[in-house]
């Protein structure tokens, strides 16, 4: 009877989940007036509480948002920001990025793995 048990445990499969960053979809399901983009395969988020008390430096632009949709989002798409808006890198934080809007500086968080 043991040996059995030990069999039976010995023969189980252990699985992991992976973990990975939430979607841009999955996100505004949660709060759909999210403020977020895509930049490459990372998703960035506004009103970020701990952002707050950050001073953070404008360093190079990355480009340009190239759409606002609520759905498929892709590099470049955002849910508030309007097309065209620059996105820049941030000297002191790689996990940061800048958009730029009427020369007000909005600091969007990257989204972490889960």
């Amino acid at each position: 009877m043991m040996l059995l048990a030990i069999c039976l445990c010995g023969c189980q499969s252990v699985r992991y989940a992976d973990s990975k960053p939430p979607s841009a979809e999955e996100l505004l399901a949660l709060d759909e007036q999210a403020d977020l983009f895509q930049w490459e395969e990372t998703v960035y988020e506004a009103n970020v509480d701990w952002t707050y008390q950050l001073t953070v430096t404008k360093d190079q632009q990355l480009g340009v948002i190239q759409k606002t949709a609520a759905e498929h989002f892709n590099h470049g798409t955002a849910s508030q920001l309007k097309k065209g808006t620059a996105i820049y890198s941030v000297k002191e934080r790689k996990d940061l990025l800048i958009a730029e809007l009427n020369g007000q500086i909005i600091i969007y968080a990257a989204h972490a793995e889960g």
